[in-house]
């Protein structure tokens, strides 16, 4: 996720302490998000070739703790959309959708990705905000369709703005109320 408030984009993790220069590009990323579907497909196993992603010094992982900066530079979350159920199934394919991604951002954006360099987070944003007019979104719209149907119009509008309001965070005082009233069931 873009922090706007930021002149810049992150560049680096943190590895024990010291922060090692990553590689931004997004094709960089787009490689690994592919390695790294591939390598949780064959259930983890064996070690991920991570080199490519940076610049000069490579990190040396010694706990699994260590790879999470990898990770949330490759996965940035969001807090929206929060859906109550996910199929968890892809919708995208970069290694064949390759001619849908490049058109959509010539259309929306103007943007020959085959001539620029673009930070993986710029890209992902540009991604998550491309129109519903372009064919990448509506092929993903397709691959994400479930066969199930909102009877309902409002219940749909009620199921979209869930998932779009941001999570709703507890005040302290409200905690310490649940706190309190944990205590009651506790042994």
């Amino acid at each position: 996720m873009i922090n706007i408030t930021s002149k810049a984009l992150p560049d680096a993790i943190v590895v024990g302490g010291r922060a090692f220069l990553l590689k931004t590009d997004y094709r960089v990323w787009i490689r690994f998000t592919q390695d790294f579907k591939a390598w949780k497909k064959i259930g983890y196993k064996g070690a991920m070739n991570i080199k490519y992603l940076f610049e000069d010094d490579i990190p040396a992982f010694s706990e699994t703790d260590d790879y999470s900066g990898i990770l949330e530079f490759a996965f940035p979350q969001n807090v929206v959309p929060h859906y109550e159920r996910d199929n968890g199934e892809d919708v995208l394919f970069y290694d064949i959708d390759g001619d849908y991604i490049y058109a959509a951002f010539m259309q929306a954006y103007h943007i020959d990705l085959i001539s620029t360099d673009m930070h993986w987070h710029k890209f992902i944003a540009l991604m998550n905000g491309l129109p519903d007019s372009t064919r990448l979104s509506a092929i993903m719209g397709y691959r994400a369709y479930t066969g199930e149907k909102i009877k309902d119009e409002a219940q749909m509008y009620r199921a979209l703005k869930d998932a779009w309001m941001p999570p709703y965070e507890e005040t302290e005082e409200e905690k310490a109320a649940d706190e309190e009233f944990e205590k009651y069931f506790e042994g």
